[in-house]
């Protein structure tokens, strides 16, 4: 808005006509539009989660307390079996003070819990401001996004699909070094920091079978 402002002042100070340009207006008002995109969407993703949601925490008695629906439960923080907040990428600034620009959905974040009942929650700053605070919950994972949709995949799903693509991309990496001599792939593993972890793993796989094949033919 501090933008479309300084705009159109400059805009009607080099105007000779001093007019009012509504083709002028509207561009910038798709722009002002264009830029609230992301932000706009994630609150809408996030009144939508929880729209029918109470939250509340007592840390002093070690208690949580969530209405979904009008049907209220109530956990020890105890039995919680993970906690994520999922926060902006401008956030990750505190881990490697990259000075990344704070963006206007930069406020948003939500916070996935899950329960060793297995009862999985998605509570939006919405609800709860937590950006700011030290977690409540020990040993909090954080992952960072650029924009912030509440992603609903389970856990143990996005640990097995992480797998299979790794081990794809290690099997590319296999037929592409597998006709390399010894002393190349050695020179990879000695500059184990040029490479990505995959290419590490291929290559390794690659020379244990090589090793073995040698040894069987002796």
């Amino acid at each position: 808005m501090i933008t479309l402002v300084i705009l159109a002042t400059l805009f009607f100070h080099f105007n000779e006509d001093r007019q009012i340009d509504f083709e002028f207006i509207q561009i910038m008002s798709f722009v002002l539009l264009a830029y609230n995109i992301p932000t706009i969407i994630v609150l809408v993703n996030y009144y939508k989660e929880n729209r029918d949601t109470e939250f509340n925490i007592d840390t002093q008695l070690g208690k949580i307390n969530i209405s979904k629906n009008g049907k209220l439960k109530s956990y020890e923080i105890s039995e919680v079996k993970f906690s994520i907040y999922h926060l902006g990428t401008y956030y990750k600034n505190r881990i490697d003070n990259a000075a990344r620009w704070k963006m206007l959905n930069s406020k948003l974040g939500y916070w996935e819990l899950e329960f060793n009942n297995g009862d999985r929650y998605f509570i939006t700053n919405l609800l709860i401001n937590f950006l700011h605070k030290k977690p409540i919950i020990k040993n909090t994972k954080f992952k960072f996004k650029m924009i912030q949709l509440i992603d609903k995949t389970d856990q143990n799903q996005k640990a097995n699909l992480k797998f299979i693509n790794e081990k794809k991309i290690i099997g590319k990496f296999i037929k592409k070094f597998e006709l390399k001599s010894e002393k190349e792939l050695n020179e990879i593993l000695n500059n184990k920091t040029k490479y990505q972890k995959e290419v590490i793993i291929a290559v390794e796989k690659i020379l244990q079978k090589k090793k073995k094949t040698l040894g069987n033919t002796v």
